[in-house]
């Protein structure tokens, strides 16, 4: 046997044993349960997510790159959402929604490559608009204010009876931040009276940033701020905390699984005979984008629309349903985007499928990071102790919180897992006397 093929069937035998060891975690962490978006495996990407001219570019740069192509697609996505600014815009139930995506790009460990798929997006993005100078923020986001500084409006004082402008402030509104330490923002969200969360909030929503903090008059008119986080799995987990996963904040963001796609010791850049067209077209869709107003559907895509709307709207359960509950503004957000760059002012079928495709990952990606988490600390523990133990009495879970939680808030914990179909209860006679036994859900 030739060295070249030995290389290839131990690299295969490394391969298999990784995807068996992975399943295995998964299996640890998602029952079986036939429930909505759970997975058994890596989830995969329908081809359909890599529509037109981010399709188009996805497929330059992949050969040449161990990035993820869910990572250069995402990345593709987000920062063409911010480079467009506010004016084009979709109407949603009476709400004005800027095209704003934040995508975060989740690896299992430092080796997903999250990075790599930003400086490639990142160098094309200015190759097609030098001016872009905001492409990148190189800071780690600390404080609501801190975000608002980096947008404000000018500011003006009265001295001698004139107005004197005692800040500039930002001409340009429009603000890019790529956030390779994730789980930085994270933890300082965490601390007492940090206003990032509520900010991050409105700037996805579109709104006027005025932070409300004692002493302090910056404002943020009409900012248009688009953000990419980068985690590891490990470090989501440990640092998002449950408050943050269900008040709005984690269903403003995109999590994504991404891995590095292949070993490339010698990354390459794409031909200039397949990259300059690329970057020819993205300046006249950048034109067109950045002069359009409202959105809409035509009647196929209304269809699609229609068809998927209620699945789509569900009330899911557990931690992963509540970051999951902005569902339908994101697929029309991303479907805006798909149609934008091929140049249309309305989303036509195949930008709601391309929509779609991506959406379906991103789910399957949020069941398998967030697993059974409920988002309740007290339930979550209680559910992590019975699936280690394989069953627990009330009174040895009334011990696991040292006997310091009241018996209806423990009640509560245990009715909630039950209703979601992740533990039950089941009658044991012992000693003439009936025992309530609390086990594992499984078909």
């Amino acid at each position: 046997m030739d060295d070249g093929l030995r290389k290839i069937l131990d690299a295969d035998k490394e391969m298999i044993e990784e995807a068996k060891a992975y399943r295995d975690t998964v299996d640890e962490i998602i029952p079986k349960e036939d429930r909505p978006g759970m997975v058994d495996a890596w989830p995969a990407v329908a081809p359909e997510a890599f529509h037109g001219l981010a399709g188009d570019l996805v497929r330059a740069l992949e050969p040449h790159t161990e990035a993820d192509p869910v990572a250069l697609l995402a990345s593709i996505l987000a920062e063409f959402s911010a480079i467009i600014g506010r004016a084009p815009h979709l109407i949603l139930d009476g709400s004005r929604h800027p095209l704003l995506i934040y995508p975060v790009l989740v690896g299992r460990s430092s080796k997903g490559r999250k990075g790599s798929a930003g400086k490639r997006i990142k160098n094309f993005f200015q190759a097609v608009d030098p001016n872009w100078t905001r492409g990148q923020y190189k800071g780690t986001l600390s404080s609501g204010e801190g975000l608002v500084w980096a947008v404000r409006d000018s500011q003006y004082m009265e001295k001698d009876g004139q107005t004197v402008c005692i800040d500039p402030g930002v001409v340009d509104k429009c603000l890019f931040l790529v956030q390779p330490e994730f789980g930085a923002v994270l933890r300082v969200m965490s601390r007492d009276g940090n206003s990032l969360s509520g900010v991050i909030r409105d700037a996805w929503d579109g709104e006027d940033l005025a932070p409300m903090t004692k002493g302090n008059r910056i404002r943020a008119t009409a900012p248009h701020i688009g953000i990419v986080g980068h985690v590891t799995q490990e470090e989501l987990l440990r640092h998002l905390t449950d408050t943050e996963a269900s008040n709005g904040f984690g269903n403003r963001f995109m999590w994504l699984l991404v891995r590095r796609s292949k070993e490339l010791p010698f990354p390459t850049v794409p031909e200039d005979s397949k990259l300059n067209p690329l970057i020819i077209k993205m300046r006249n869709v950048l034109e067109f984008g950045k002069n359009n107003g409202q959105l809409s559907l035509t009647q196929d895509a209304k269809d699609i629309w229609t068809a998927v709307y209620h699945s789509l709207s569900l009330d899911r359960l557990g931690l992963a349903g509540a970051i999951l509950n902005r569902s339908e503004a994101y697929v029309m957000r991303l479907s805006a985007l798909y149609a934008l760059l091929d140049s249309k002012r309305k989303i036509d079928a195949a930008h709601l499928q391309a929509t779609l495709a991506l959406w379906e990952y991103s789910e399957k990606s949020t069941y398998l990071i967030f697993g059974d988490k409920t988002g309740d600390p007290i339930a979550d523990t209680i559910l992590d102790a019975i699936q280690r133990s394989g069953g627990m009495s009330d009174t040895q879970i009334y011990n696991l919180f040292s006997r310091n939680v009241s018996g209806s808030r423990l009640s509560q914990a245990k009715a909630g897992l039950k209703g979601a179909g992740l533990i039950k209860d089941t009658t044991h006679e012992t000693d003439g006397r009936s025992q309530t036994i609390w086990e594992p859900f499984t078909h």
